[in-house]
């Protein structure tokens, strides 16, 4: 083997473990950046509060978190019926809050349906929810939907309707 040849194998293996060396610590490098940068998402749980309607002379809500009673009272009303599961679902704003959707009066019977809470990590929450809408009726109504979520779960809230 000559003078030569012995140099350029030493320089063409140096030059592949030289690439191949710096694609592993960008690639550990990038990995590490994003566990960083992206916190972790998980699911909330929550409880769907029954029994309660949107009063005709609410306003409309600016924001679907709600922390009170007196601010719940201001767009809710009970509506409790006879029998064993008559009564609305209790919430404790001690120690938890709601979260609402009211869409606009519609003739259409119309229901809607949470699918998932979720906490991004970084202090928002979004409730995702679905509309399902079905016949004509002959009265109007203003669907809503009212969850109860614990307050160890704070954080701005979004809501993101699904198809």
């Amino acid at each position: 083997m000559s003078i030569k040849s012995f140099f350029a194998a030493t320089i063409l293996v140096v030059g592949l473990a030289a690439c191949g060396g710096n694609q592993t610590s960008e690639t550990a490098t990038t990995e590490k950046e994003e566990s960083q940068e992206a916190p972790m998402e998980k699911e909330v749980s929550f409880r769907i509060a029954e029994k309660y309607f949107l009063k005709n002379d609410a306003p409309s809500l600016s924001d679907p978190k709600i922390d009170s009673a007196e601010e719940f009272q201001k767009f809710f009303g009970s509506a409790t019926v006879m029998g064993d599961d008559g009564k609305p679902t209790a919430i404790d704003f001690q120690r938890q809050f709601v979260i609402a959707v009211a869409k606009p009066s519609t003739n259409m019977a119309t229901e809607l349906t949470p699918v998932s809470l979720v906490d991004d990590g970084a202090g928002t929450l979004t409730l995702s929810y679905k509309v399902e809408e079905g016949e004509e009726q002959s009265h109007t109504i203003r669907p809503a939907l009212v969850v109860i979520v614990s307050k160890t779960a704070e954080g701005d809230v979004l809501v993101n309707e699904v198809e």
